[in-house]
This record gives structure tokens, C-alpha cells and sequence, in this order.
């Protein structure tokens, strides 16, 4: 019997290798096919990040976002992304979509649409809507104090979905 165990022992540290090696060339192949893949006009992309769904069980990929430098404060301003879809994905798979953004800043602004004195903390709100075709999505975000950190929620139609992203100043 202990021989028995021994070897079903074995095969299942191999698997468990062999797993866990496999996860690992995917998401090196991944990254790769990113880094490899970054549209030229994206190359110097002021901030990167990452998305996260939380409608679909916790899928994420990465962002590259062309904002001001510095943030126009209190007016409309003009943006890019690209929101990145990872090779093992099964939508858009191993694709960039471009997002056209319309976004606001405002520094420090009271953090319950006026109906609070407390200040938000760190650097102020910005809120972005893009659209890609018939999707439409929303982003409400906090700016660290230091204006090189930001993150904050989104929300999409058609599809429908929503979730958080981080991107930081590169």
C-alpha cells in the first residue's frame, strides 16, 4: 500500500510542477505579447495600470493611459487608453481596444457632491466617460496627493460589466 501512495504521490508533485509551470510560460507569454504588441503612438504612454472585472469572476489585464501633464483642473479635458486583453482571455484575445475619454479633474473637491465638509484625501477626484464603439464606460477615481497614483471604479454598458482600476505616472 505505502508503495501505492508513494507513486500517486509523485505523479501529483509532477503535476502540480508541471501546473504551475505551464501558468507561469502563459503569463510570460503574455507579457511578452503585450510589451511586443504596444502600438507606436502608445509607446510613450504617461501611465499604465491595471483593470479588474468584478463581474466577471476577477479577470484583469493592463492599461496604458495618455493623460495631461499636468491635470487641467476643474475643466473638460481630453484623454486615450488602451485597455488590454490578455492571450488567455476569451474575449478580445491578446487585443488592444483604443478609448477616446472626456475627463474632469478637481482638486480636493468635497468628496459627497457638496452635501459634505470633509475633504477627499490626497490629490482630488477625476471622472472620465469613454466610448468604444457601443460601449460605454464610466470611471470615477481619487488622485493620490503626490498626483503620480490613481485609482478608482468603472462602469460599463453593452457589455455590461464593472470593476476598479490602478494606473500610476510612469
Amino acid at each position: 500500500m505505502s508503495g501505492f501512495i508513494r507513486k500517486w504521490g509523485r505523479r501529483l508533485l509532477w503535476l502540480a510542477a508541471s501546473l504551475m509551470a505551464i501558468y507561469f510560460a502563459i503569463r510570460l507569454a503574455d507579457w511578452v505579447w503585450f510589451r511586443t504588441r504596444i502600438p507606436v503612438g502608445f509607446q510613450n504612454a504617461n501611465w499604465s495600470g491595471k483593470w479588474q472585472t468584478e463581474q466577471w469572476h476577477g479577470f484583469s489585464s493592463r492599461l496604458l493611459v495618455r493623460l495631461p501633464d499636468p491635470l487641467p483642473e476643474n475643466q473638460e479635458f481630453k484623454a486615450e487608453a488602451l485597455v488590454y486583453y490578455p492571450i488567455y482571455s476569451g474575449w478580445k484575445t491578446g487585443q488592444f481596444v483604443k478609448m477616446d475619454f472626456t475627463g474632469h479633474f478637481s482638486p480636493d473637491a468635497p468628496a459627497s457632491a457638496g452635501q459634505s465638509t470633509n475633504l477627499i484625501p490626497g490629490g482630488g477626484k477625476l471622472k472620465f466617460k469613454g466610448i468604444a464603439g457601443d460601449q460605454v464606460v464610466e470611471y470615477v477615481a481619487l488622485v493620490d496627493r503626490s498626483r503620480t497614483q490613481i485609482i478608482g471604479g468603472y462602469l460599463s454598458h453593452s457589455p455590461d460589466d464593472y470593476g476598479f482600476f490602478e494606473i500610476s505616472y510612469d
